[in-house]
């Protein structure tokens, strides 16, 4: 794991003096994350990407009066914050750090041997999913048609999920409800992958939204090899989660806290699954959203700054 240089553990040290005479400026976070820096500890590659939204989302703050020295309010709330994530020097350093584990990643990826050929517009729509998995129990039973029904719920509404350390998220009601009325063509799998159980298109897989979230419904064929073989394991509970696979359409990012803050207001469906483990895969492309949000606000802003300029 990285090592923070003297730079940044000079500036976190500067940064916690700063609170300690001030008694202002940054969070109960951005002081842990000093004292880690200040010590010299070494952070985490998620710690690394945190610092690094941090710093993309509070730029901004170096336009604010009190920011540099011999301006007036100076240690600004904002300057104080900075220092305690490191600085300048801590900015550089992470995206620095970054930089060499996208390569790390690129070199592996390119030893990887690709056998599966999709049609270029699946692929991009494959590309773009995103999967939420959430802890919520499914019931399984089979019935004397042999008929095997599972139900249970794929998504909650409301309830704030932690991605990967980078951002949180929340599903709000009604999010499903245009991918419902359109009648995409959903597909039931396990962990997402292999050939569907069931689908809405023949009547197989039934999805609701409700008050609660997305509550789903199937009836697997009990004389489908592939179906016998997973009953055990949705018995025994080693397949006992539900998940979806979804493309935002509509979407609203809060970029004001320690962790930014993404609700899903509306999507596009592609198929629910029972899985082994919850698992939150396409993070990366919640991240690029997330920079794209951030990029509008830094002209926004940049705007405002420049009517107030012209007001003067």
């Amino acid at each position: 794991m990285p090592t923070p240089n003297d730079a940044m553990a000079e500036e976190a040290e500067r940064g916690l003096a700063w609170r300690r005479e001030f008694g202002r400026g940054g969070t109960e976070v951005g002081i842990a994350r000093a004292r880690d820096i200040s010590n010299k500890e070494n952070l985490s590659i998620d710690t690394v990407k945190r610092m690094s939204s941090y710093f993309a989302r509070h730029e901004v703050d170096k336009e604010a009066e009190g920011f540099n020295r011999g301006e007036d309010g100076y240690p600004s709330n904002g300057r104080i914050a900075w220092a305690l994530w490191g600085g300048d020097a801590g900015q550089s350093w992470a995206s620095r750090i970054l930089a060499q584990e996208d390569d790390e990643r690129s070199n592996v990826d390119a030893g990887a041997v690709s056998v599966l050929h999709l049609p270029k517009d699946m692929e991009a729509k494959m590309a773009e999913r995103e999967i939420r998995a959430m802890a919520q129990p499914l019931e399984v039973r089979e019935d004397e048609d042999k008929a095997i029904r599972v139900s249970g719920y794929a998504a909650i509404f409301g309830e704030e999920t932690n991605i990967a350390g980078m951002f949180t998220e929340v599903i709000e009601r009604g999010a499903f409800a245009s991918a419902l009325e359109r009648q995409d063509d959903v597909v039931f799998l396990i962990n997402h992958d292999g050939l569907p159980l069931a689908r809405t298109r023949s009547g197989t897989l039934k999805l609701t939204e409700d008050e609660r979230g997305l509550y789903i419904e199937t009836e697997l064929d009990g004389s489908d090899p592939d179906v016998r073989s997973i009953v055990p394991k949705m018995k025994r509970g080693d397949l006992d989660k539900m998940s979806f696979a979804f493309v935002p359409t509509r979407q609203e990012w809060d970029d004001t806290g320690d962790m930014p803050k993404r609700k899903i207001q509306d999507l596009q469906l592609y198929d629910v699954a029972i899985v082994t483990t919850p698992a939150y895969a396409g993070t990366e492309i919640g991240l690029r959203s997330l920079e794209e949000h951030r990029a509008q606000e830094n002209k926004t802003q940049a705007a405002r700054r420049l009517r107030m300029k012209g007001k003067l």
